[in-house]
């Protein structure tokens, strides 16, 4: 595991704070921030552990919210982590609730270890919150709160529970990361002038299909900084959340641009993209050409509400096309809200 993680021992190269409640009058999300990641831990999904051969343990009759918390125990102790995409001089919020028996050695706790580009676990420095200044050892849940600055190089963060030999029992439920950084762009935002062909606001499925067929999910306004959208999230369990929406729609020779707001908290793996095939009279979709777009290249992956322009040139004899939201098996969720096609002066 040497260069997958790093054990923690001290404060290096990151500025830190820590604070607690008990779970009277507790605290809500922090204000202005940005959910990077969430964990319920009522499944294994969106984490990893170490040891490899190390057994992770849920407990369905010691928890906060939901189903289930994580538990680690002195003879059941690990290191539960994951990745997190980073930007340099960003601040973020770790929450969780968290509870335990005893006061755990030093090292035991919250910790992210900062990497460089092409840099390993550390090569950024990191950072530890023990536990037991962040709560009393007395069996009760206390919300926890830990802040801390990416240093100056660090574009990812392994971020930790680690309780690698801890000498206490610790219960950790709903955990998650903030940016308090990143910023999101206005809803309504349109910046290309011309005639709207299609509007797509994402109240309803209305128009659309799906690859598995009925597997759309929409996301409330109230869920969403006051936008519908539609959600592809990772496929971690049965329901298969990740999938490929489409529509179709009537285009003909010309310039047109695509403008949406899109939503992700990191680049996700190169084959999601936005596609465009094109078609025309005796010509099946896709043999008069494609329009393939990453979503890594719509612009900014924090987990704030970005605005992507694409500009495309429908190119001769096309007079349909089918658009893609090819997001299946995603490894990242990906939201996309206020989804319109605009025919240019130039469009024919």
């Amino acid at each position: 595991m040497k260069n997958v993680l790093v054990l923690l021992s001290s404060f290096c190269l990151a500025l830190g704070a820590q604070e607690s409640t008990s779970a009277e009058g507790a605290p809500q999300a922090p204000q202005g921030g940005i959910l990077l990641k969430s964990l319920n831990f009522e499944s294994n999904a969106g984490f990893s552990k170490w040891p490899g051969d190390a057994q992770v343990e849920l407990d369905p009759e010691e928890f906060k919210e939901g189903k289930s918390s994580i538990v680690f125990t002195p003879d059941n102790n690990y290191v539960a982590y994951f990745f997190q995409k980073l930007v340099p001089g960003h601040e973020y919020v770790i929450t969780c609730w968290a509870k335990m028996d005893a006061e755990p050695i030093k090292r035991c706790g919250i910790g992210v270890n900062f990497a460089k580009q092409g840099g390993g676990n550390s090569s950024a420095g990191s950072v530890i919150f023990p536990f037991a200044e962040l709560m009393p050892a007395d069996n009760e849940w206390h919300f926890c709160k830990v802040t801390f600055k990416a240093p100056e190089g660090a574009v990812r963060g392994q971020v930790m529970l680690s309780l690698l030999r801890t000498n206490a029992t610790v219960f950790v439920d709903d955990f998650r990361l903030y940016d308090m950084s990143a910023k999101s762009v206005a809803k309504g935002t349109t910046v290309t002038k011309g005639k709207v062909l299609r509007k797509l606001d994402f109240a309803s499925t209305a128009g659309l299909n799906s690859d598995p067929k009925g597997k759309i999910a929409l996301g409330k306004p109230e869920n969403n900084d006051g936008r519908a959208c539609i959600e592809f999230i990772p496929n971690n369990d049965k329901d298969c959340l990740a999938y490929t929406a489409y529509f179709y729609q009537r285009l003909f020779p010309g310039d047109y641009v695509i403008e949406f707001d899109y939503r992700t908290p990191a680049e996700p793996i190169a084959r999601a993209a936005l596609m465009i095939q094109f078609g025309g009279p005796g010509k099946k979709l896709g043999e008069l050409g494609t329009v393939t777009k990453k979503v890594s290249e719509f612009g900014v992956c924090d987990g704030s509400w970005q605005h992507a322009v694409i500009p495309v040139k429908v190119p001769q004899g096309v007079n349909n096309a089918r658009i893609l939201f090819a997001f299946y098996r995603t490894n990242v969720p990906i939201r996309i809200a206020d989804f319109q096609i605009i025919r240019t002066a130039s469009g024919n």
